[in-house]
């Protein structure tokens, strides 16, 4: 809601900031850096953060920095060192964003001042996608929980389930989608697969209709599913919901490299690691063979209620099977070796 107060209940003061990253045909999107509070949330306690599907950073603000932004730039850098590619990437004048550095694979161009709105692709519609499907998962867990929940404070959000459902709504986000908001903002490459036959000259107002019927699509699921949710007594459409933050900052307003108070080290607060949660519970994960009892006990659900899940529960049936076969593989082995050797 631009620039109004909060619709029904209280706005949330947890604040992730993600950074999305692709190429104009949408078949290279690089893993989301996922900004947040904490260094190691309470949540991550049993995770190796280097195999979460985003990479991880925090600082006190979970904003995005120039220090940040450069880290990343690095890291991107040395994969497309690996891919012996250079790139050109687009980037607004934000004062986090510095394109002074200069990168062995990487050349960096700034858009031109206040022309965000109409220039930057992901502007254009990507990032509307984007937070479409990601709002709908969070829905959804919202849902699945009321039946159990005895109270809105049972009903839990941890850092975690916020990773994987930016995991999924960035895999969400189709080529298609890419392509045509890229075109709208007046990116075309004649040399590109299916941009070909698209000229200068095309009709901009299709494209625009195209990208247009792309967020309307995504937005049916999210309107069809908040009709189950009150807030405060009220109910919030789709496109309400997903502009909630709308004018949520993201960066510092100032130029962060003079105003170093808001970027962490996050070495120095690794005693405020869990400062985001910690009066929840540290989960322990399950081993294999108690996720084989919980498939079981799905197969049941499938059986007696829900057919249609039959085949999905199977795959992870069959993949959870063979892990345990392979663990089971590994020990009987490690014995043989032992018996061999005396």
């Amino acid at each position: 809601m631009a620039k109004e107060a909060c619709k029904g209940g209280k706005r949330s003061k947890e604040r992730f900031t993600v950074l999305l990253c692709t190429n104009m045909t949408g078949t290279d999107k690089l893993k989301p850096l996922f900004i947040g509070k904490a260094a190691k949330p309470r949540c991550f306690k049993h995770l190796n953060i280097k195999q979460l599907p985003v990479t991880w950073r925090s600082n006190r603000t979970s904003w995005m920095t120039a220090s940040l932004f450069d880290d990343w730039l690095v890291c991107v850098n040395q994969i497309m060192i690996k891919q012996k590619r250079k790139i050109l990437l687009f980037i607004d004048n934000a004062p986090c964003h510095n394109a002074d550095i200069e990168y062995s694979n990487i050349s960096l161009k700034l858009f031109p001042p206040n022309t965000t709105s109409k220039l930057q692709p992901l502007d254009q519609g990507i990032i509307k996608n984007f937070k479409c499907y990601y709002r709908q998962y969070l829905v959804k867990h919202v849902i699945s929980r009321c039946p159990i929940a005895t109270s809105s404070d049972d009903i839990i959000i941890e850092a975690l389930d916020a990773v994987h459902w930016t995991k999924r709504a960035w895999q969400a986000v189709t080529q298609s989608t890419i392509g045509n908001t890229f075109r709208t903002a007046g990116c075309v490459c004649s040399t590109i697969k299916n941009v070909a036959n698209t000229t200068i000259n095309s009709d901009s107002d299709s494209e625009e209709e195209i990208l247009t019927n792309d967020i309307s699509t995504a937005l049916q699921n999210p309107d069809l599913l908040l009709v189950h949710l009150n807030i405060g007594g009220q109910s919030l459409s789709a496109i309400e919901f997903i502009e909630v933050d709308e004018d949520t900052s993201a960066f510092n307003e100032w130029n962060d490299v003079d105003n170093s108070l808001i970027i962490v080290d996050e070495q120095r607060h690794n005693n405020d690691d869990n400062d985001e949660d910690d009066d929840m519970p540290t989960e322990t994960p399950p081993k294999v063979i108690e996720a084989m009892e919980m498939v079981r006990r799905l197969h049941l659900l499938a059986a007696t209620q829900q057919p249609q899940l039959h085949s999905l529960i199977s795959q992870l049936d069959s993949q959870l099977t063979q892990l345990f076969i392979d663990s089971k593989g590994v020990k009987q082995t490690t014995i043989d070796d032992f018996f061999h050797r005396n």
